[in-house]
């Protein structure tokens, strides 16, 4: 079979253009072979670099960024605390501050923000696992409105397959992230691979929450209604808990979070937040009920199975102390109240 052979006379601007699409067409198969939402946004970013180099000017770098709400807000706060901008891709903090209201808005379009380092084209992105509000961040001073359309049909593709990951990722009832992804999410934590883009340390927690109660809920009103009161929970974790905690549905009443906090202390906030707001709650038929919560912290040199067991023991010793209450691992072993599972070593894959 003959190879097909450039003509001699081609220009170098057209073997350029070709180099690029070629290279597109690999980040496009390499995104394809992703089966996990985690590693979306590296393939994305690596996708549009490819796509821009071949239709818009590239007499200029190009930066690009993804960024959630909660990443902004914190850069914000880091900011504001310290007087020291935030190592986030170099973003000027003033810059944050014009993001912020874009973030907040219900319908988010296509925009072009003109900053003191030249143009900042601001993209909606459908989040998967990480943020539920995110952005697509482009500087670059000469996308025409023609490359500004490819951006966006490039970006609904990704929108589209981004979907299918994520469904297989989630609950079928609540649509939380399921047990599957649990496994992957926290050994990513663990091993530093999933990493907020900021440089501050953050303190990584896992806590169960279980249903007080919940057979009784089945047995009295039946599973249909037992199926509206996991929905409805699963809903107020929604909306309480923040951008990028993870949450997920082990099966039956007993749910999951992944949570990383600046301090330590931010963790009971969290948590007594949304007990609070879950004892307030009506359900339907159903009325007022409550939950048990047990967490503990997460380690490098800590096994991931093992910080599943120690926040089991502080949930059984919350169910048995009274319930609708949360209880720290750490802080029951040092109380005496447990003794402390020193498994410690590599860590593990599950």
């Amino acid at each position: 079979m003959a190879l097909l052979k450039c003509p001699d006379n081609i220009d170098a601007e057209h073997m350029t253009i070709h180099l690029n699409l070629s290279k597109f067409m690999q980040s496009l198969t390499d995104l394809t072979r992703i089966r996990e939402s985690l590693a979306l946004d590296p393939a994305l970013l690596s996708l549009l670099q490819h796509w821009l180099n071949i239709f818009a000017a590239q007499h200029q770098p190009v930066r690009m960024q993804v960024l959630s709400r909660r990443q902004l807000v914190s850069a914000i706060n880091t900011f504001e605390e310290s007087h020291q901008s935030p190592e986030l891709e170099g973003w000027a903090p003033e810059i944050y501050a014009m993001l912020l209201p874009y973030m907040d808005k219900e319908s988010r379009h296509y925009e072009c923000l003109e900053t003191d380092g030249g143009k900042l084209h601001v993209f909606p992105l459908q989040q998967s696992v990480t943020h539920k509000h995110a952005i697509l961040l482009i500087q670059h001073e000469a996308l025409t409105s023609e490359a500004v359309g490819l951006i966006e049909q490039c970006l609904e593709m990704f929108h589209h397959y981004a979907n299918l990951i994520i469904e297989n990722e989630r609950d079928a009832l609540t649509g939380l992230l399921n047990r599957k992804t649990f496994d992957e999410c926290v050994s990513k934590i663990l091993l530093n691979d999933y990493r907020p883009e900021f440089k501050f340390p953050l303190h990584h927690f896992l806590a169960i929450f279980d249903i007080d109660f919940f057979k009784k809920v089945n047995d009295t009103y039946g599973h249909l209604i037992g199926d509206e009161v996991l929905l409805l929970f699963s809903h107020l974790m929604r909306e309480t808990f923040r951008d990028g905690d993870l949450l997920f549905r082990f099966g039956g009443e007993e749910f999951v979070g992944v949570f990383s906090c600046a301090d330590e202390s931010d963790i009971v906030d969290l948590l007594e937040r949304f007990r609070t707001i879950l004892n307030a709650y009506i359900f339907p038929q159903v009325g007022r009920i409550t939950m048990s919560v047990g967490f503990a912290r997460m380690a490098l040199n800590v096994l991931p199975n093992t910080v599943l067991e120690r926040a089991d023991e502080a949930l059984y010793y919350a169910k048995e102390h009274g319930r609708d209450r949360i209880c720290s691992y750490e802080e029951l072993v040092e109380g005496g109240h447990l003794q402390d599972s020193m498994i410690e070593g590599e860590i593990e894959l599950f």
